[in-house]
């Protein structure tokens, strides 16, 4: 006998322009984390502002939505590069996953790797 499956919704947070669509993250944001003997750690408060509460909720990877529906880019409100929270939040709406592939950053450092060793110069007794 096949087992059924209930969908079950998650409880989404509305925030002015956006939407959060993950309470447990939310709850994280705004509670913070168990930490040594059993404590909360960190947490913004429930008074904390709607800005910082969004930020904070990029940096731990929340799925933000605008009110059309519509995924908003990771790193929109949080720059990953500087830690820390975005003054002017860059909002980009997200493509669909690997729609370019990965992207990956390089930055050259010095001169090009040589490859193999140099060859010895044998001298030849013969000459």
């Amino acid at each position: 006998m096949a087992k059924k499956t209930k969908k079950v919704e998650e409880k989404t947070i509305d925030l002015g322009k956006f939407v959060l669509c993950n309470s447990d993250k939310y709850e994280r944001v705004i509670n913070g984390v168990i930490g040594p003997q059993g404590r909360l750690m960190g947490g913004l408060g429930k008074d904390a502002s709607p800005e910082a509460i969004i930020a904070e909720y990029d940096k731990i990877a929340g799925l933000i939505r605008t009110k059309d529906g519509q995924n908003v880019a990771m790193g929109s409100f949080y720059d990953f590069e500087k830690r820390k929270a975005r003054t002017e939040p860059q909002i980009a709406i997200a493509q669909k996953p690997n729609l370019g592939g990965i992207q990956i950053r390089t930055v050259n450092m010095g001169d090009e790797q040589k490859k193999g060793r140099k060859s010895k110069k044998v001298k030849n007794e013969d000459e």
